[in-house]
């Protein structure tokens, strides 16, 4: 008997392919040749352990047999409750932890379901550009049609006057702090998104995935401080507490949004293990200091790389946040080959920016998930790289 073939739905074919999964297997080959150490900074991925306490709230949580049974399709009151007293106290927003707070398998999870719960086929959602990969990803699951909403330099803000022929959507989406530029939102921006959700009937779904990582003293703004009328913001613990292999996500704002999310969470993925919620619940609630600490060590790994690179004449983009560093490609050259070439001869790994959409390209973005050697060592090979070119 011959073995059948199948034919994805046409949402799956219809799915652009993974742009870094070509430069992934590029990386792990090169890695396994002799020669020089590969430096990975083409992801933002930790690099520095979950704090200690968590760890053990987890370890102590796994042994509860309350948490070997399914839970609850709710998010657990501790960790709702949590979330809540963290807009309280970090943003001054009042939420309802009942009815405005929703917790998924990551912030990942959470956007596909603020989009998916949003969007029908035909409906128009609207992109930043250049904005991260996955918001394309989620518009096409749910056969949207993308309106792009260009980033301009310096500041990398929206400009919505470039869509002011556009009168209907169903969602907006932004990212501050910024990935991939580092860029912070000011509250013109947030004022803005909600004026033009107001305007089209768009939900403004606000990506906070790097909400504690300001630098320069600069606390980055929620969006829910200006709204929570029309507004869901998604956050996730992967950054804030160096959680990224937890999976611990949560949404908070317009109840009816949330309502939607909480739905679609409930078929699509089911319930969340009861460990990892009260662990999450621990890193909410209690001391802050180890995530304040957090942000130091990135600003000093930030400095580090903006003056290596201003050293060698580059054109760079000082980032207020998150853990990127967003340049331009010395002499406007092509970044996807730039970043080929880079991985070959030097053993330096860094994304193009082509992946994150039109606006991207000539730009190559470079995360600080490194100690401050590494990024030195980065630095001395960007330079020999450029001495040969």
């Amino acid at each position: 008997m011959s073995v059948a073939t199948f034919t994805p739905a046409e949402r799956v074919r219809a799915l652009p392919p993974n742009f870094w999964g070509a430069m992934d297997r590029e990386i792990a080959r090169l890695s396994a040749l002799p020669g020089p150490r590969m430096i990975d900074v083409s992801k933002g991925n930790p690099d520095l352990p979950t704090p200690e306490h968590i760890v053990a709230a987890m370890q102590r949580e796994v042994a509860d047999p309350v948490n070997h049974r399914y839970p609850s399709y709710a998010g657990r009151p501790s960790v709702r409750d949590a979330v809540a007293l963290r807009y309280r106290e970090d943003h001054g927003v009042a939420l309802d932890p009942a009815t405005q707070v929703a917790v998924f398998h990551g912030s990942h999870e959470g956007l596909m379901a603020a989009v998916l719960s949003l969007a029908d086929p035909g409906s128009t959602v609207v992109l930043p550009d250049p904005g991260y990969p996955m918001y394309t990803s989620a518009a096409d699951l749910a056969q949207a049609r993308i309106e792009p909403l260009p980033l301009t330099e310096p500041g990398f803000q929206p400009d919505f006057a470039a869509l002011e022929r556009l009168n209907a959507a169903r969602a907006l989406l932004l990212n501050y702090p910024n990935n991939p530029t580092g860029a912070l939102a000011t509250r013109a921006t947030f004022e803005g998104a909600v004026s033009f959700a107001e305007r089209t009937g768009a939900a403004f779904v606000h990506d906070f995935a790097y909400a504690s990582l300001g630098f320069d003293g600069n606390r980055p703004l929620s969006a829910l401080t200006v709204d929570t009328e029309r507004t869901v913001e998604v956050q996730t613990l992967s950054k804030t507490y160096s959680m990224a292999g937890w999976r611990f996500g949560y949404a908070a704002g317009n109840a009816s949004v949330i309502d939607g999310m909480k739905r679609y969470q409930a078929h699509a993925f089911s319930t969340m293990f009861g460990a990892t919620q009260e662990a999450a619940a621990v890193a909410l609630a209690g001391d802050q200091s180890a995530a304040s600490a957090l942000v130091e060590v990135y600003q000093r790994r930030r400095d580090v790389v903006v003056t290596g690179l201003q050293s060698l004449g580059w054109d760079v983009f000082v980032p207020e946040g998150t853990f990127f560093v967003w340049v331009r490609v010395p002499g406007g050259g092509d970044a996807v080959e730039f970043a080929a070439r880079l991985r070959e001869e030097e053993r330096v790994a860094v994304a193009p920016g082509d992946g994150f959409g039109p606006r991207g390209r000539g730009h190559i973005r470079i995360g600080l998930v490194h100690d401050e050697q590494s990024l030195v060592e980065l630095i001395e090979r960007l330079d020999a790289f450029m001495r040969r070119n």
